[in-house]
């Protein structure tokens, strides 16, 4: 097509808009308003498709559907309606790792996005948390309860003494004189060991022949501590 001077167009009509740009469509002159520039355009509610390199066609700035285009450093806008940013690579200014977290929110990526953590493992909440191997400093207002073997707050009951006794507070006065064999560990210590205090009213005597490691008797008002050890499943006396 020859080259037609601006000049000799026909004349538009006239348009609402100082923004007029003429072009030629099939043979006839018409007029194209708000179109977009390269240069502080405004686009008004475009539908933008994936963005990559190519061209652009004429068009105009309202509900218009560009198609992968190359997107400069725009100076304002909004995203409300924009979707499929992708967390790790399309939001800028967080921390280490914090992307990583976003995407995956494990314990684990918590931690690595973390920068003054301490220990290792899932992370813990007030209530009834697991903590495995803990290393617990100074506590203050608190208490440790465990089972039934807490501060002595009444009088220590009396058990007989038998060939099986089960004695199940810290510390207990046995009576009689029938020999013990067997001593039952109460929970917590038959999971991990510990002590119980015996407190003879009576002559009696202990022996080997069940889960107690040293034979012996016992002396009437002397405190007889009993250690349990869970490896050998054995009482060990503090005296014989």
């Amino acid at each position: 097509m020859a080259t037609i001077a601006i000049t000799a167009l026909p004349v538009a009509t006239a348009a609402a808009t100082t923004d007029v740009l003429p072009i030629v469509q099939g043979g006839t002159t018409k007029q194209v308003t708000n179109a977009l520039m390269f240069t502080n355009s405004t686009l008004v509610a475009p539908a933008l498709g994936t963005v990559a390199s190519g061209n652009i066609s004429a068009c105009t700035s309202t509900s218009m559907t560009m198609v992968t285009p190359i997107l400069g450093t725009p100076t304002s806008g909004t995203l409300t309606n924009c979707t499929g940013l992708p967390v790790a690579t399309g939001i800028s200014g967080l921390g280490t790792s914090v992307a990583t977290f976003l995407a995956t929110p494990s314990s684990a990526n918590l931690r690595t996005a973390l920068t003054d953590e301490t220990g290792t493992g899932s992370a813990v909440f007030a209530t009834t948390p697991t903590l495995v191997t803990p290393v617990i400093g100074a506590a203050t207002g608190t208490s440790l309860v465990l089972s039934s073997f807490n501060a002595v707050s009444a009088a220590a009951p009396t058990v007989a003494s038998a060939t099986t006794i089960a004695p199940t507070t810290p510390i207990a006065f046995v009576s009689g004189t029938t020999a013990v064999v067997t001593i039952t560990a109460p929970s917590p210590i038959s999971a991990g060991g510990g002590t119980i205090t015996l407190i003879p009213t009576g002559v009696f005597t202990w022996t080997t022949a069940g889960n107690i490691a040293l034979a012996g008797t016992a002396v009437v008002s002397k405190a007889l501590t009993m250690t349990y050890d869970v490896t050998t499943t054995k009482w060990y006396p503090s005296y014989v």
